[in-house]
């Protein structure tokens, strides 16, 4: 993302496209392959690389004279993701979506195969108090949050679940099959967003999306909910292609390309 008019240090830019290029490419590499792929000339690439291994990022193999990424930038990851304020970075999300649709938005991540609410932003309209508390546990498997965490889960996993917690119907409208469940995780890969059409609760819909992090897994997941009344099918086709919006937008922040 590029701020026009905000004054830019051009040598930093370069070393970071260095650095980002030879992490796309299989190491050992010689200078001329990465001085060509980044339409720079040698000379100017072996300055670069030469600072890069006074301070440990690279090595070079003096019997072929190919250069190597260490595991230093691994280090600096491990240190990053450990201090990485994921919650403040998604919360003001839900608050966007909440403000913009004047309806219930939350923020949820799994543990131990249910979904946790982490953030709500209640409606100024409506307020679903029985269900969208923070700490609240809701099945994985009959919330549109919670399928989208299924994105995550093997065959295998999945009759782990089953066997574990159980496909409970909690309305006339809960999957509780795990074949039913396999066509419906399908269908939220394929479209992006998954739909919670009175599963859970009655009388209400919810539509969410997976929140992915750097290595695809999906990390979180963010939902709107309503009255089927209030999410009737025009409402929800305008709310998908927003929070399809929100799932590009978040998940880059947390490094998802």
């Amino acid at each position: 993302m590029r701020n026009e008019g905000i004054k830019k240090n051009q040598s930093l830019r370069k070393a970071l496209l260095i650095l980002e290029e030879m992490t796309k490419i299989e190491s050992p590499f010689r200078l001329q392959d990465l001085s060509v792929r980044l339409s720079m000339s040698p000379s100017t690439v072996s300055r670069f690389l030469n600072t890069f291994i006074d301070f440990g990022y690279i090595r070079k193999e003096p019997s072929t004279a190919s250069y190597y990424l260490t595991l230093k930038l691994a280090g600096l990851g491990a240190h990053t993701r450990a201090n990485f304020p994921f919650q403040q970075i998604l919360t003001k999300y839900i608050r966007e979506i909440s403000k913009h649709f004047n309806e219930t938005a939350s923020l949820c991540v799994e543990n131990d195969m249910q979904m946790v609410y982490i953030a709500t932003e209640e409606s100024q309209r409506h307020i679903l108090r029985n269900l969208k508390r923070i700490g609240h546990v809701a099945p994985i498997h009959a919330t549109g949050v919670g399928k989208c965490h299924l994105l995550n889960y093997s065959e295998a996993k999945l009759y782990e679940l089953a066997e574990k917690k159980g496909l409970p119907r909690l309305t006339d409208q809960t999957i509780v099959s795990i074949e039913d469940l396999r066509k419906e995780i399908e269908n939220v890969k394929q479209q992006g967003y998954a739909l919670d059409n009175e599963e859970c609760e009655l009388g209400v819909r919810c539509v969410a999306v997976p929140i992915r992090d750097y290595t695809g897994t999906v990390v979180a997941a963010v939902s709107v909910s309503a009255s089927v009344i209030d999410l009737d099918k025009k409402r929800t086709d305008e709310i998908i292609q927003y929070m399809l919006d929100i799932k590009k937008r978040a998940s880059s922040e947390m490094g998802w390309e």
